[in-house]
C-alpha cells in the first residue's frame, strides 16, 4: 500500500511540478524584463549551494541523493502553494480569499486573511511531514515519507506552535529595533544581525527534537533549544552559509549615468522551519530597477528548499550519539598484541 501511495505522490508531484514551471516561464517570456538578473541568479547561486552541501555536509546530501522521495513533499508543497495563488487570483474564489483585517506588532501592520491562513497551514503541514521524515530516515533508514504521514498528522499543532514563536520572535525583534531606528540609525541593523543570528542557531535543532520529544510542549521546545545551544558547534556552518545565500547580510554597489548605486540591508528571518526565499533576488531586483520573474523566483524557491531540507538532515545526524570504537580483543597474557609472538 506504501508503495501505491508514493508512486501516486510522485506522478501528481512531477506532473503539478511541470504544470507550475510551464505555465511560470510563459509568465516570465510575457514580462520581457529582469531576463539577465534572472540568468545570473540562476547560474550563481545552484552552484554556490552545491558547493557549500558537498564541503560543509556531504553525508547529508548523499542521504538526500539516495532517498530523492523527501524532495517529493517539497514539490507538493510547492504546487499546492501556487494553486492557492491562482485561486485567490481567481474572480469569484478570490473574493473569498483576499479580504484581510489588519494586524498590527508595534510598528509593523499586516493583512490576516483567509488565504493568508491557508498559506500557514500549508507551511507548518509541510514542516511536520518533511520532519517526521527525515526523521525516519536518518534513524530507520526508511525514505518513504507515507510510512510517517499518520504520525505526522498527531504533531501538527505541535509544530503549529514552534513555528509560531520561531517566527514571532522574529517579528517581535524587528518590530522592536525598527522602534529603535530614529535613535541608532542603521546602527540599529547591528543588533538584528545578532540577534538573527543567535536565534537560528539556538533553534536550529528545536522542530526535530521537540517533534518526537514525548513530553509536553514547552518542555519539548526547551529541550530543543538545550540541544541546539549544546550542539551547535557540530552545524554552525552550514546553518551560517544558509543564512547568508539567502540574503542575511544584502549589499549592492553599482553606477551608471555617473550616479553611484549603493544599498545594503539586514534582513531577519527564521530558518528552523525550511526557509526557501532568497532575498538576494528581490533585493538585487529592487536595486536594478528591475522586475522578478516568476520561473526564477520557482526555481529558486526549489533550489533552497531541498538545501533546507539537506540541512535537516545532516542536523539530525550530527545529533545522533557516536558510536564507540570497537576494541581489538585483548591479546591472551604472555602474547605480544604486536607481533603475536610469546613475550621473552
Amino acid at each position: 500500500m506504501a508503495n501505491v501511495n508514493i508512486q501516486t505522490l510522485r506522478r501528481v508531484a512531477l506532473v503539478g511540478l511541470a504544470t507550475v514551471l510551464l505555465v511560470d516561464f510563459i509568465l516570465s517570456l510575457r514580462l520581457q524584463v529582469g531576463l539577465g538578473l534572472g540568468v545570473v541568479m540562476l547560474s550563481v547561486f545552484p552552484i554556490a549551494v552545491a558547493l557549500v552541501s558537498l564541503v560543509l555536509m556531504p553525508h547529508a546530501v548523499g542521504a538526500l541523493f539516495r532517498n530523492k522521495d523527501l524532495l517529493v513533499l517539497l514539490a507538493l508543497v510547492t504546487v499546492v502553494g501556487r494553486v492557492l495563488e491562482w485561486l485567490a487570483a481567481a474572480p469569484i474564489l478570490g473574493a473569498l480569499l483576499t479580504p484581510s483585517f489588519p494586524l498590527r506588532l508595534l510598528n509593523l501592520s499586516f493583512g490576516i486573511s483567509l488565504s493568508f491562513l491557508l498559506r500557514v497551514a500549508l507551511a507548518v503541514a509541510y514542516a511536520t511531514w518533511m520532519t517526521a521524515a527525515v526523521l525516519e530516515l536518518v534513524g530507520a533508514g526508511n525514505a518513504d515519507p507515507c510510512g510517517v504521514l499518520t504520525a505526522a498528522l498527531g504533531r501538527f499543532w505541535r509544530v503549529l506552535g514552534l513555528e509560531f514563536i520561531g517566527w514571532a520572535a522574529v517579528m517581535g525583534a524587528t518590530a522592536a529595533l525598527i522602534l529603535l531606528m530614529p535613535v541608532l540609525g542603521f546602527l540599529a541593523l547591528v543588533p538584528m544581525l545578532v540577534f538573527t543570528v543567535a536565534w537560528n542557531f539556538a533553534t536550529a535543532a528545536v522542530l526535530p527534537v521537540a517533534w518526537r520529544g514525548a513530553a509536553g510542549f514547552w518542555t519539548s521546545f526547551r529541550a530543543g533549544v538545550a540541544a541546539s545551544l549544546a550542539n551547535v558547534g557540530k552545524w554552525w556552518l552550514p546553518v551560517t552559509a544558509q543564512m547568508l545565500l539567502l540574503g542575511l547580510v544584502f549589499f549592492y554597489y553599482g553606477g551608471a549615468g555617473g550616479h553611484t548605486n549603493v544599498r545594503w540591508s539586514v534582513n531577519a528571518f527564521w530558518t528552523g522551519g525550511y526557509e526557501d526565499e532568497c532575498r538576494w533576488y528581490g533585493k538585487l531586483a529592487e536595486a536594478l530597477h528591475t522586475s522578478k520573474l516568476p520561473f526564477v523566483e520557482t526555481l529558486l524557491s526549489l533550489l533552497f528548499g531541498a538545501f533546507a531540507v539537506a540541512i535537516k538532515i545532516a542536523i539530525v545526524q550530527r545529533l545522533q550519539p557516536e558510536t564507540p570504537p570497537v576494541m581489538p580483543p585483548a591479546a591472551p597474557r604472555g602474547m605480544s598484541t604486536d607481533e603475536g609472538e610469546p613475550r621473552p
